[in-house]
């Protein structure tokens, strides 16, 4: 299966799952699995998926059905792993950058199923679902049109999306763990596209010179910048190939519509995360499209990733990256001050 090419369109996800062994992480998985390791099963597919969004480039050997799996490596090695409707889900997540993904804006994860149908009727209520029952699909396109002019408080999230885009399935996203506040990083396990959607996780310090105005621009800068600046600038240079943050919906946020919004960078890392309330979110779906990613308030208010972190010893990522940004910035500072003869 092609990444650029989206798979067969239909309301039944499971109809919608790629051929086995064509999804990268798969071919991955086939291609470095060891058939002579004491590991179990299990265990040693979980160290190759965790490896798999690790890694900074997938090649083109991965990208292809060049390991045609047996019936065998498919009974034991990926059909016990994740069922067809979480493999539909993992096609449509290769390929974030549709525009289905652009206008509507945010995938979401529920993570918490305990609370019953009343839990149940806010996510239809929360997501505007509740107001499209019944609609024909004409009439589904102009009410989330009046909704995207009117700026209001309603979401404008297409039903026909919301098998991949709203990730709400008990048996396979219950992560819910009151002792751990990454309880939702588990659900990489199961589907590692969501934390890596991309075959290129590297990160370009180009990005990062263009938000301190040193290059890309008619006017680059002249003066040093700052180092709030060079952080803010690895920042949106890590949650730039996600702009849109990850929404879960925990425990907290059905018990008081608290949501909790995560910025991530393109190997599933937290880069910031906020909790507020869910009233907001209709808003930043209609601001971000309009305003600078990172001139919403939830971004400049949002508290650091661990790895990300700016205080202190500073987040691993962060004492990686900013060195890096800061030797692009003077070699290209200096080409401008000689090009322009400052």
């Amino acid at each position: 299966m092609s990444l650029d090419s989206p798979p067969a369109s239909s309301d039944n996800p499971e109809e919608n799952a790629p051929a086995w062994g064509s999804l990268p992480v798969e071919q991955y998985i086939l291609q470095n699995w060891n058939a002579d390791s004491p590991q179990p099963v299990a265990e040693q597919r979980d160290a190759l998926v965790k490896a798999f969004i690790n890694e900074d480039v997938i090649g083109p050997e991965y990208q292809s059905i060049t390991h045609v799996p047996t019936q065998q490596e498919i009974n034991t090695i990926l059909k016990p792993w994740r069922p067809q409707k979480i493999r539909a889900i993992a096609a449509k997540h290769l390929s974030i950058s549709w525009p289905d993904f652009k206008n509507e804006g945010f995938c979401v994860l529920r993570t918490w199923y305990q609370g019953g149908e009343e839990a149940d009727a806010k996510l239809e209520e929360w997501f505007g679902y509740d107001e499209l029952k019944g609609l024909s699909e004409v009439e589904i396109e102009e009410t989330l049109l009046d909704r995207d002019r009117q700026g209001g408080d309603k979401m404008k999230m297409k039903p026909k999306n919301r098998w991949w885009m709203v990730l709400d399935d008990k048996d396979m996203f219950d992560v819910e763990d009151e002792n751990n506040d990454d309880d939702w990083l588990d659900v990489y396990k199961i589907l590692p596209e969501l934390a890596a959607p991309s075959v290129h996780r590297g990160l370009d310090v180009i990005d990062a010179l263009d938000n301190l105005r040193l290059d890309g621009t008619p006017y680059p800068r002249k003066s040093e910048p700052s180092e709030e600046a060079y952080e803010d600038a690895v920042l949106e240079m890590a949650s730039g190939g996600l702009r849109y943050p990850l929404v879960i919906l925990d425990q907290e946020a059905f018990e008081t519509g608290q949501i909790y919004l995560v910025w991530r960078d393109a190997k599933g890392k937290v880069v910031k995360d906020i909790r507020d309330d869910i009233a907001g979110l209709p808003y930043l779906q209609h601001d971000i499209h309009r305003v600078g990613a990172y001139e919403i308030g939830w971004w400049t208010e949002a508290c650091f990733g661990k790895q990300y972190d700016i205080h202190g010893k500073k987040g691993k990522m962060m004492r990686k990256l900013l060195p890096l940004v800061k030797e692009a910035a003077k070699q290209t500072m200096a080409h401008n001050a000689a090009m322009y003869g400052w």
